[in-house]
Order: C-alpha cells, then structure tokens, then sequence
C-alpha cells in the first residue's frame, strides 16, 4: 500500500515522543506526511508542536486523549484517519491502542513489549497477550510491528540479516548491550526508571536447547571487548527479543547480556534490601505506592541530564554458526555517541536509538517495503530495506568477523548459585 499523504500519529509524549516528532520534522526533506501528536494533555503536545515548528518549521497538528478510555482514543483517531499509530507511551497501553487501530484501520508500531505494573517475572515465551490480535490485523490486512526500536527491534534485525546474509546456519546468538557513557548522576537510569529497575530485580530468561532456561537476577555474568569502547563486563537480563528470536530462530542458544556499572550495581542493590524496590502498594491513607512507583518519580529523568551526557553505546548481537562448512562468529552492531544524538535531535543515546527505528519502520510500512498485512515482530521482515534507511536517518551500523569466538567472550560466570 502507497499512500500519497498519511497521517501519521504519534502517540505518547514522553522523551521518546519527543524525539520521533523532532525526527520526522527534520530528517525529512520533503515531508510527504502529516504528523499528528497525541497527549494526555493539551500543554505536552503544544510544547512539541512550538519546538518542532520553531526549530524546523513543520505544523503538526494536536491531540489530547487519555488513551486508556477505548472510546476517547478511537473518537480521536476516527477524526484524524491515521494510515499509521506509532505508540511510544508506556507499555500497558500496547493492547488497548491496537484494538482502537484495528477499530479505524490504522496499521501499528510500538517498541517494547506489552506489560503492566502487575506483570513479574512473567513465564515465557512473552507476546501472548499482543500475539492474541494477530489474527484480527490478518484479517483486516493491518500491519502490526511489535518491538521496533534498537534492543528488541534493530538487533532482531540484524539475526536476521545474519541467516540471510552471512550464515548458513546459527547456533548461539548473544545480543550485547554497552552504554559506556556517563551522565554526572550518582544514580539515574536511561529510560522509564519502574521499568528498567523492574527488568534488573527480575530472574533472567534464556533459551537453550529448545527450551526456556531461568536463573537469580546478577547470577551470570560475561565480558566482552567492544570496538571503540573496549572490554566490559556484562549481566544476562530477561529481554524481549529473546522470547520472539526463540519463536523464530529456534535452533539458536539466545541470550541476553547488559553491561552494568560496579556503582550502579552497589546502589541497585541497597535499594533492593531496604524494598524501594518493592510493587507492592503502601497504604499512605486516602492514596497508595509502590516503593518502586515513588522512586521512580523522584530518580532524575534522562532529560534533566542530557546536556551532561557523555560517552559511546555499543549494542550488537554476537552470532555463531557455520558458513560454507566452517565454523563463523560475526557481530552486526551499532555504535552511537551521546554527543551525536544530542547534537543531532537534542537527546542522548537511549531516545535517539528507540525513536530512529521506530521512524524507519513507520515510513517502511508506508512505502509498501514493510507493509505485511499482519501482525509481525522485526525478524521477520526483509533486512535491507530497514538497515538502509536506519544508516540515512542517522544509525550507522557495522558487521565484524571474529575468527576465534574465545578471544572476545568468556564463558559465563556463574555466581551465588
């Protein structure tokens, strides 16, 4: 499907939101598009639209919707007749958002999985709820993107292009994640602090063997010697892409690898011991929090710091099988500075590299490249076409083969077992 002027809406004005609208004002010369913006209230989206027209001289159009009440959200989406809704609000709001898309025939795009504050240690293989609708998008002739930013989104991008490009066959695949920068906070996170520092207080998911494997959060650890960014150690956290390259790549051992910083790790686990990490609710009288809730709105956002933002992410998947007969080892990654994405967009690695991919895939699915017809998750999809627009709108990307798996990473770590 190609369509002349789509209206394309945005929804969710958080940093991520703040930086796809800035991305598509300005990384597009001729914009064949109409940008709608949707918040819970007036005053976000206005602070977007005035930045945006100031800087780069787009008019988008506003909207202000709770999009947790099914019918507010698809009142306004029957007014704007979106082609595409990409939702880069929080999580929860991933299945009412698709039944309002497939209510007014909109495609969609999110870039994480479906969860709610209730959802811990969740058994795998995750997907079920968003998996569910697959069939209504197929009938409708709806695409559906699940998962579309750098890690899950790009990096399963990139184990796909591995088994159409550079392998013949994939036996482990270990998707590595490296923020080496540094921000000037004694403790902060790069994204929605409940949802990260959730994820870190999780036990880790891997697949192995055919089969769902699970070990204490910080039990296994590795170290791997990244380009430019050097040597760092590595913790297996439970991921998204994991669960949706075990549906699609079942024959690999798939795992997910985080670097986290000694100081980072030493505050983590204090505020573990003490419960502010705790989700479950305290009683303050007429309301009630979660410790993790109330930490997480008094943690310094990414936007309070990203002036002071320094330093270099590397985030790939490390990919073993065999090529013609022989044993290969490659790894497909991304290198983004945080001075690059602030001079670029005004913001730092984490929003940058969410908000590209999600912008390359909505402009894919509208040109008709990416346009499937039914629910998909990245792997999926035809590499090329997505790699190569990443790389114009500003995510470069590299491929490096490693002739000896051992002289880059070391066998697991097994600790407090």
């Amino acid at each position: 499907m190609s369509i002349n002027s789509p209206n394309i809406v945005i929804l969710g004005m958080g940093t991520v939101g703040k930086v796809l609208a800035a991305a598509f004002a300005k990384k597009r010369q001729e914009r064949t598009y109409n940008i709608h913006l949707i918040g819970r209230s007036d005053r976000s989206t206005l602070e977007v639209a005035e930045k945006i027209q100031r800087l780069y001289g787009l008019s988008v159009k506003r909207h202000c919707c709770d999009i947790m009440q099914a019918e507010s959200l698809i009142e306004v989406l029957n007014r704007i007749k979106p082609s595409i809704v990409v939702n880069v609000a929080t999580p929860n709001t991933h299945i009412n958002v698709m039944r309002a898309c497939l209510e007014v025939g909109s495609h969609y795009i999110d870039t994480a999985v479906y969860e709610t504050s209730n959802h811990f240690n969740m058994p795998p293989p995750w997907y079920s709820d968003e998996l569910a609708l697959r069939e209504q998008f197929r009938q409708k002739g709806l695409t559906a993107i699940l998962s579309i930013g750098l890690v899950p989104g790009v990096i399963n991008v990139f184990c796909n292009k591995a088994r159409k490009d550079y392998l013949d066959t994939i036996e482990t695949i270990d998707i590595l994640c490296a923020n080496a920068g540094a921000h000037n906070q004694f403790f902060a996170t790069n994204f929605n602090a409940a949802i990260n520092l959730k994820e870190l207080s999780e036990d880790t998911g891997f697949w192995k063997d055919s089969a769902w494997h699970s070990s204490p959060p910080f039990s296994r650890s590795i170290e791997y010697n990244f380009p430019i960014i050097g040597k760092h150690k590595l913790y297996s956290v439970g991921h998204e892409e994991v669960h949706s390259l075990s549906m699609n790549i079942p024959e690999a051992k798939i795992e997910f690898w985080m670097r986290i910083g000694d100081s980072f790790r030493s505050t983590f686990d204090v505020l573990q011991k003490i419960g502010l990490l705790s989700l479950d609710p305290i009683d303050l009288g007429k309301s009630s929090i979660s410790p993790l809730d109330f930490l997480a709105k008094i943690l310094p956002t990414p936007e309070t710091f990203v002036t002071e933002y320094r330093g270099t992410a590397c985030v790939g998947a490390l990919i073993s099988g065999t090529k013609s007969g022989k044993s290969e080892t490659i790894f497909i990654h991304s290198l983004c500075s945080n001075e690059d994405c602030y001079d670029d967009l005004g913001t730092h690695v984490t929003a940058f590299t969410t908000a590209i991919p999600a912008m390359a895939a909505a402009l894919l699915v509208l040109s008709g490249d990416w346009d499937v017809g039914t629910m998909v998750h990245p792997e999926e999809l035809p590499p090329d076409p997505f790699l190569c627009e990443i790389r114009q709108l500003g995510l470069e990307w590299h491929v490096t083969s490693h002739s000896n798996l051992q002289e880059q990473i070391l066998e697991p770590e097994l600790m407090g077992l």
